[in-house]
């Protein structure tokens, strides 16, 4: 199975939040910096994630990204479906 650019992108977005979940609301050039991610992109691929009730997100200068659930409940299928918006053997 091939994973789009975009797919992998999501996936790390995601690890990166699960991982600093204690802090809050991340901020989204932490997460390109880390991760090796062009912040325009990074914009719109947690913009389809936040779409799909995975994150939720908070405008502003303290503003930044959260997962809505615990890290467990969160499924790679779930993140790739969610930015490649096709079904498919992900669980």
């Amino acid at each position: 199975m091939r994973i789009s650019a975009k797919g992998e992108y999501a996936i790390k977005a995601m690890l990166d939040l699960a991982l600093q979940r204690d802090r809050g609301l991340i901020p989204i050039q932490e997460i390109a910096a880390r991760q090796g991610i062009p912040q325009r992109y990074l914009e719109q691929v947690l913009l389809s994630l936040k779409r799909a009730g995975l994150l939720t997100s908070k405008r502003g200068s303290t503003g930044g990204y959260h997962l809505t659930r615990r890290p467990e409940e969160i499924t790679v299928g779930a993140v790739l479906r969610a930015v490649e918006g096709t079904p498919g053997p992900f669980d």
